[in-house]
C-alpha cells in the first residue's frame, strides 16, 4: 500500500509526523488545528508533517457509465466522492483541493487556515463563503491564486464534475481509508494518544536539541506536579485543622452541660449538704 510506503519512505526525515484526517471529521481538524502554534518549532528541529485525506470512491460508477456521467457528490465522473449532511461533495472535495494548495505553499499558512476553518466553518451551511473570508480577511489570502492552484489541479477542460484530478488521485493513492484521526509518529500509531501526550512524544525525540516550547512545557510540567503537592498538603491541612476545630467545638459542648448540670442543683440541697458537715 502507498500508505505505508509513505510511512516508511519517511524513516529517513529526522522526525516524521503523519496526521490523517476527514473532512467530516472535526476532531481530525481540532487536532490539526492545535498543531499551529507549535509547528514552525519544531519544524526547524526536523520535523517533517505529512497530511492524508479520506477520499471515497463511487463504488458502482465504473459499472453503471464508467465514470461518463456526472454525480452530485463527485469528481471524475465518481473517481473522486465525499458526503455530508450540510454541504454536496462536490464543496468538500473543493475544500480538500483548497486545504491541499494551502499546504504546498505554505504549512503554517495552512494550519492556522484549518484551525480557523474547524472553528468557524464546520458544518457552516455557507461553506465556500465561510472558507473564502477566513483567507480574505483574517489571513490576508488572495484566494484568486488558491482558485488558480485548484482549477490547475483538473486534467483537461470542461466540466469539473467529469474530468480528473492530479491531487485527487494522488490523496487516493495513498489509500487512507479511516473516517476519524490517525496519528503516526516515525511509523508508530500513537492514534489513542491526546494532543498533549503527542507532544511530549515529540520532545522526548528531540531531547538532544529541542525546541523551546520543550523547555517551557517541562518547566510547567513540573511547576504543576509542585503545585499540585501543594495542594495536597495545603488541603490536608485544611481537613486536620476542620476536624481540630470540630473536636474543640464537642469538648465545649461537653463542658458547659457539665456546667449547667451543677448550677442545675436548688440552692436549700447545697446548704444542707454544708450544714450537715459543720454540724458533725
Amino acid at each position: 500500500m502507498l500508505f505505508l510506503s509513505i510511512l516508511i519512505g519517511n524513516c529517513l526525515a529526522k522526525l516524521n509526523l503523519t496526521i490523517g484526517i476527514d473532512i467530516n471529521n472535526k476532531e481530525s481538524l481540532a487536532y490539526l488545528g492545535r498543531l499551529e502554534q507549535h509547528y514552525e518549532q519544531f519544524e526547524k528541529k526536523g520535523l517533517s508533517l505529512n497530511i492524508l485525506n479520506h477520499i471515497l470512491p463511487c463504488y458502482t460508477c465504473k459499472q453503471r457509465h464508467n465514470y461518463t456521467q456526472p454525480e452530485q457528490n463527485c469528481f471524475g465522473g465518481g473517481r473522486y466522492c465525499q458526503f455530508s449532511t450540510y454541504a454536496n461533495g462536490q464543496l468538500l472535495l473543493t475544500e480538500i483541493l483548497r486545504q491541499n494548495c494551502l499546504f504546498t505553499y505554505e504549512t503554517q499558512l495552512f494550519l492556522s487556515y484549518l484551525n480557523l476553518f474547524q472553528q468557524d466553518c464546520f458544518e457552516n451551511p455557507h461553506y465556500t463563503f465561510c472558507s473564502e473570508n477566513i483567507l480574505n480577511k483574517l489571513l490576508n489570502i488572495n484566494t484568486t491564486k488558491v482558485n488558480e492552484c485548484i482549477n490547475a489541479s483538473f486534467q483537461g477542460q470542461g466540466d469539473q464534475a467529469l474530468l480528473e484530478n492530479n491531487l485527487l488521485a494522488k490523496e487516493m493513492d495513498k489509500q487512507y481509508n479511516q473516517s476519524q484521526l490517525s496519528v503516526y509518529l516515525d511509523n508508530k500509531d500513537i492514534s489513542d494518544q491526546t494532543f498533549p501526550e503527542m507532544i511530549v512524544q515529540l520532545c522526548q525525540k528531540l531531547k538532544d536539541d529541542p525546541p523551546e516550547y520543550c523547555n517551557i512545557f517541562s518547566l510547567l510540567e513540573k511547576n504543576t506536579t509542585i503545585k499540585l503537592d501543594d495542594y495536597i498538603y495545603f488541603a490536608l491541612f485544611i481537613v486536620l485543622l476542620i476536624l481540630l476545630i470540630l473536636i474543640s467545638i464537642r469538648v465545649l459542648r461537653r463542658a458547659n452541660n457539665v456546667i449547667q448540670d451543677k448550677q442545675s442543683i436548688p440552692v436549700e440541697e447545697t446548704i444542707g449538704i454544708i450544714s450537715g458537715v459543720n454540724v458533725q
